[in-house]
């Protein structure tokens, strides 16, 4: 079994300066997002890596307000419009195998 590293750890570790009162407040939006768009109640570990990732993107937005891309001569901004889009592929293939798994388990009704 391998050892599991929480959220607020595992931003921490990409963003060491953060502090506590804002890690939380992040994580908790991030959460309940998520949790909304998927139609989820409970929050599944499948997902932490995409929370950590939003949680950081929703960090450098505040404070870079919404950059998306940059280069080093040039300067250009693109606002992100909705930070959970681009996990969208992810979100569906978390659906399809909750879905699958669930008929799976619902069993199989044969007529002799």
């Amino acid at each position: 079994m391998a050892f599991e590293i929480n959220i607020i750890d595992r931003v921490r570790t990409r963003i060491p300066e953060i502090g506590s009162d804002l890690i939380y407040e992040l994580e908790t939006t991030a959460l309940d997002r998520i949790k909304l768009r998927l139609g989820l109640t409970e929050f599944p570990i499948e997902l932490n890596s995409i929370a950590v990732e939003v949680i950081c993107a929703m960090y450098n937005r505040s404070f870079r307000e919404g950059v998306k891309t940059e280069g080093v001569d040039t300067f250009s901004i693109t606002f992100v419009d909705d930070i959970l889009k681009e996990y969208e592929t992810e979100f569906s293939r978390y659906l399809a195998i909750k879905e699958k798994q669930a008929n799976t388990n619902r069993g199989v009704l044969r007529f002799l």
